[in-house]
Order: structure tokens, then sequence, then C-alpha cells
């Protein structure tokens, strides 16, 4: 599948020796980074109170570029862009709907700055945070399709060499953000959906296996499927294990450092980097071609990861 890939891939950096996929073939699996989310919280962003894609601009842009250095060094193929929230729709609550393209546009040069001509910047793009009128919501397809092509606006003038999409409950607003990149450009994209343990199995929110949401990322035309967030370690590797018998794409594997845990009013994650980084073996044996981590991981656990895999 992956020479397939290849063969197809228009959207070449001219900067790099090869393409993601080259490079993939070549090494077998790539490194993501860690938590972008967790390192502004511990550089002091206001959880709940600042808009973490405004640290893109300002004085605060150069603690953003720090968290992708320390990635790049930990030995990160791929690093995403500061933009998880960079949709209008989000935006909106923080007054900065207008501000959209100008944000994403900034997070991908402060990432490319960090990347060099050797780490391929992908631009990430989360769910709006709305709900689609088809399950009871207010938001239209069309509504929905608007807002992402605006982030996609921005992220592509930035300069990115593909997308990831990440965090997604909702196949559906998945494709619709997917449609928009496809309908903009021919940069691949990484599709990544978040699940979690029921009485009935792993399932995403809306009630789809791992195996249902590789087929269905295929099918939509994903070049990458993946999951992120959600779960620890040993949950994900059974939801890559899974997703692998759905389809053939590359998949990318981002957990989480364990079980959101609070103590003393502060929520922690529990697994450790060097814990985390044990798995990585199974991760490649099951399935996963791309590894990187989400909430509660930091670049150590990127390091960790690189040193257990012998990259």
């Amino acid at each position: 599948m992956i020479k397939a890939i290849v063969s197809n891939y228009q959207g070449k950096n001219l900067s790099m020796n090869e393409t993601i996929f080259e490079r993939l073939e070549r090494k077998k699996i790539l490194l993501l980074d860690c938590a972008m989310g967790t390192m502004l919280q511990r550089s002091g962003l206001k959880s709940g109170e600042e808009c973490g894609e405004q640290w893109n601009v300002g004085p605060n842009r150069e603690k953003v570029l720090a968290i992708h250095l320390a990635n790049v060094a930990a030995g990160s193929d791929i690093i995403i862009t500061n933009t998880f929230g960079g949709n209008p729709l989000k935006l909106a609550h923080y007054g900065l709907a207008e501000k959209t393209r100008e944000l994403n546009r900034a997070g991908v040069k402060l990432a490319c700055q960090a990347a060099g001509d050797n780490v391929f910047v992908a631009g990430d793009i989360g769910p709006t945070g709305e709900i689609l009128e088809e399950w009871g919501g207010t938001r239209s397809k069309d509504e929905i399709s608007d807002a992402y092509s605006s982030q996609v606006e921005g992220l592509l003038e930035g300069g990115v060499d593909l997308f990831a999409l990440e965090t997604f409950m909702d196949v559906e607003e998945l494709k619709i953000a997917l449609a928009a990149i496809k309908k903009a450009c021919s940069l691949p994209i990484l599709a990544s959906m978040t699940f979690g343990a029921t009485p009935g199995g792993i399932r995403t929110m809306w009630g789809l296996t791992p195996e249902e949401v590789g087929r269905e990322l295929e099918n939509s035309g994903a070049e990458i499927a993946g999951a992120n967030c959600g779960m620890g370690t040993r949950e994900m590797l059974q939801v890559i294990a899974q997703m692998s018998r759905g389809t053939s794409l590359p998949l990318a594997a981002q957990p989480n450092a364990g079980k959101p845990q609070v103590h003393n009013g502060v929520t922690v994650f529990p697994e450790t980097a060097e814990e985390m980084a044990q798995a990585a073996p199974e991760f490649k044996a099951a399935g996963a071609s791309l590894l990187g981590g989400c909430c509660g991981t930091t670049p150590e656990y990127i390091a960790q990861v690189k040193k257990k895999l012998g990259l």
C-alpha cells in the first residue's frame, strides 16, 4: 500500500530529499511529536481561559517554537502545528474568528522554523466543537465545511507538508474536514479518531469500531488512518490492532500517558515516558507505522521511543 501511495503522492516538499511516504518505506516507522496542549500548559497557558492558537503570534510565539524544537531534538520525523482549535467556530469563543488564516499561517511558520529541511510539518485540524444538524445539533454541513476551508487556506499559506485531522469523535465531521482539504490541494492527510472503552467493546462516541473507522477513513480518501487521545498505551494497542483489520493504510497511534487522575485539584497522567516507550515494539508489531503521543506526553517520550526502536 505504501508503494502505491508513493507513486500517487504529488505534494512533495521541494526542500526535502524524499516524500513522507518514501521515508516511511525506508524507515518502516516514523515518529510524530508529543502533546502540544500539555506542553503549552506547562509553559503557562491557562487552559479554558486563553486561546492556545493565539500564542502563535506575539511574545508567546517563542514558547511554541521551543516546544517544536524540543520535539525535533527528541527525534520527531513529523511535528504538528499549534492549530488544533484553529477553525473559526472555535476561535469565535475568544473573539478571534476573523484571525483564522493569520493564526494558522503563523502556526505553520513556527513549526517550519523548527523543522528545517529534514522534518515534515503537519497542519493540525481538530473538531469544531459543534454538532451537525443530522445528529440534533445546529450546524449544517455547509457551515462546518466553510469553517474548515478557512482553516485549510491558512495552513496552506504557511506551507504545510501534510495535514493531521485529530481527536475527531464523529466520522461524518471528519469527512467534511477531509473533503475541504481534498478540494484545496493534493497533500496527504493523516485522519485520526478518538475511541473509548464501552460494555460492547472499543467504540467511537457514535458507536463505530476501530475496524469500521479504518474502512471509513480509507474509503473517504485519507492516506494515513489513526487513533489519538482518549486511551492510554495498552488500550491504544488494541485500537491499532483492530483498525489494521479494516484498512491497508499506514496507521498512526498517539496514546495518552495513561488515564488522567486528579491529585489535589491538578490533573496528572500516570504513565512515565519510559513506561510508555516500552510498548513501542508492540505498536510496530500491531501495525503502527507512525507513533507519537497525546495528552500527558512530552518530548522525553519521543526520545525514549526512538531509543527503544533503535531509530
